[in-house]
Order: C-alpha cells, then structure tokens, then sequence
C-alpha cells in the first residue's frame, strides 16, 4: 500500500493545473492516468477539433499558451502545450493504472489496477466527458450501417460514407456535420429538441470572452440582453427545422448545463441545404431511418455526437448518496461534502473550461494548504 498527501485521479488539464498548483504551494502529491499518455482523452478526440475559447482564455496556471499558437489551438497544439506545461512544472505521472473505487475510512483509500493507495485528500479530475452516451431506438440494430459515437470519429475520409446522420446538435455534432457537408457527403442532422446557437466571435470579440466580461451581471438578464443581437445574426432558424429554446444559451448552461453550439459554419451549410435537419429518431431497419415526424431517409452511417457522462458512479460506492440522484457535484463544487475529495473541471461554463480548471484547481490547492 502506497501513501500520498492528495492522489489526483487523471492527468489531463484538471489533473495537471490540480498538480501544478499543489507544487507552487509546496504541497506533495501523486497523479494517477488509466491511460498511457497525458492528455488521453485529447488523443481521442477527432482530428479537426480545436478550441473555441481565445488561447489567451485557455492557459493553465502559470504558463501562457505559445505565441506562435493560433487564436484557436488545435487539439495537437492543446496536446502539445499540456505536454510542456506537466514537463515544466516537473510534474510525475503513475501511467497505466486505473482507479477503480474510492473510498473513506480514516483516511481515503483507492483502490487500482496497480494496488491500494491511501491519501489525506482525493482530486478526481477525470472530468464531463468520460463516458460515452449512446441512444437507443427501436430497431436500432436491424441498422444495417456504420453506427459509432463521436468518440470513435476521425475524420470524414475514413468514414468511407456517403449518405451521414449526425445524432445531436452540441459542438461536436455541429463540427462533424460541418466536416462531412464540407467533404460533399450527404449530410442529415437529427435534432431532438429546442437548441440555441451563439456566434463563435461576435463584433471582433470572442463568445467566450464577452461572457467574461459579462459574469457578474445576472444570466438571465445577460440572456435578455443578448437575444436582440442573437436574432439579428442567425434569424429565424424555425425554418430550417430547428426549434429556438425558449431560454437562452447562459441559462441553459448553468441551469441545465447544456452547452450551446457555438457556430463555426454549420448554420450557413444548414442554410444552404447542405446539411439537412430532422427530429427524433423513430425506428430503423437495414439502411432507412425513421425520423418521429413520419419522414425518412437512407443513411451509410450514423454518427452519435450525444455526449459524455461523468461516469463517477463506477468510482464511487456512495455516489447515489454523495450527489442525491444528479452526475456529479452540483455546479461550482469543488468539495461537496467537505471530507477531502474534491472535484475539478465538472462545470460547463460559457467562459471556457480550460479557463475554469485553471481558477478551480488554485482554489482546491489553497483548501488543502490551509
């Protein structure tokens, strides 16, 4: 059995920015990756992901993105400059070993792949986007195409499609609807709800950027006073077949954190008919999809870009009762039960999450100085 002052479970950007302020406080920890790299989850991501947030916005603690950087880095550049950041903050990871449960008696006790460790403090950092969410339909596998998630995309090349449903309408279906049109594909969206869309820059300024200059005002009234100029950019989208939300983009993030899709082209592919808009998702057999307002369609491949769970009920034998039926910790807490496990990089925000590990993890390494 090994012993730790704090174990930070993951090392992507929570668990790094978690590490990295742990150290300038002269604090000891270890960090514990299931995977095989930093940044795993980033390696996984498809290729043309990059960061909607300005790179200003989206530095850890302590280490600026590089100049030479592009507004918005690429997801190797966020992989490289996660690299060079663990490198420059000395920053040791115990690679290949998996978490499997944490647990409180004395002191926190967790369980791996590799043995038992025992620790004061527990970050989990292994954050939103963990565990894949996959729909199901009736006849869902009589499909006779590609079914995959998000998770497992590439690129359009490899698809090796030309007829392509795009399950969803966050960032990354909108990306990956956008790739495909932009391929010539065939290219259907089936959208299951009210959404609302944003500007990925509006007036020269960043999304991400005026949502920080607006974050002390009350969100509803930020939501009020936006909507004029958010009309005035996208229209009526009704009708392309989407319907508005009937709140606004800040308040469904920090009520229902849903993350509005932030616009890098998808709406004008919509508009020009290159991508197509359906609902819900009916029935399905061979290669036809049956969509709930008695359309239909024939499709080589059917992406899911629906999302991620935490996946902390795998990891924790009293979730039900820690988080009362929600996924995780309620938003904005870092440590909810005030018993030396903390939480970073589980809140949606629309200043950027990067931005938001980064203020998190100094709070939750000044908690355990004190």
């Amino acid at each position: 059995m090994r012993n730790a002052e704090t174990i930070i479970i993951g090392a992507g950007p929570a668990g790094l920015a978690c590490a990295a302020a742990l150290r300038a406080r002269g604090r000891s920890f270890l960090v514990l990756e299931k995977g095989h790299t930093l940044a795993a989850s980033w390696h996984r991501h498809y290729d043309r992901l990059r960061l909607h947030t300005h790179k200003m916005h989206s530095a850890l603690p302590g280490k600026p993105m590089p100049r030479h950087f592009p507004k918005y880095p690429s997801r190797l550049q966020v992989i490289e400059y996660l690299e060079v950041y663990s490198s420059s903050n000395d920053i040791e990871v115990a690679f290949g070993v998996r978490a499997t449960t944490i647990r409180k008696d004395k002191t926190w006790t967790v369980e791996t792949s590799h043995g038992v460790f025992e620790a004061s403090n527990v970050i989990v950092a292994t954050g939103l986007a963990n565990a894949p969410i996959r729909p199901t339909w009736e006849g869902q596998e009589l499909f006779a195409g590609k079914l995959l998630h998000s998770s497992e995309f590439r690129n359009a090349a490899t698809l090796a499609a030309r007829r392509v449903l795009v399950v969803g309408f966050g960032n990354s279906a909108g990306e990956i609807a956008l790739e495909c049109a932009e391929a010539g594909l065939d290219v259907g969206m089936s959208v299951r709800g009210p959404v609302n869309v944003v500007p990925l820059e509006l007036f020269g300024l960043t999304s991400a950027s005026i949502a920080i200059a607006q974050r002390f005002l009350p969100y509803r009234l930020v939501d009020a006073v936006n909507a004029p100029i958010l009309r005035l950019r996208f229209g009526d989208l009704g009708k392309f077949g989407l319907e508005g939300a009937r709140t606004g983009p800040l308040t469904g993030i920090i009520e229902r954190g849903r993350t509005p899709l932030i616009n890098i082209g998808t709406i004008e592919r919509i508009r020009s008919g290159d991508i197509r808009v359906f609902p819900a998702i009916s029935t399905s057999e061979d290669r036809r999809v049956h969509f709930s307002d008695g359309r239909s369609d024939m499709f080589d491949a059917i992406i899911l870009a629906t999302g991620y769970r935490p996946g902390l009920d795998a990891l924790l034998p009293d979730f039900a009762q820690r988080f009362g039926g929600a996924d995780g910790p309620a938003r904005g807490q870092l440590q909810p039960a005030n018993d030396g496990l903390y939480f970073c990089g589980f809140t949606a925000v629309p200043t950027g999450l990067l931005r938001e590990i980064g203020i998190e993890a100094k709070k939750i390494a000044a908690s355990i100085d004190r």
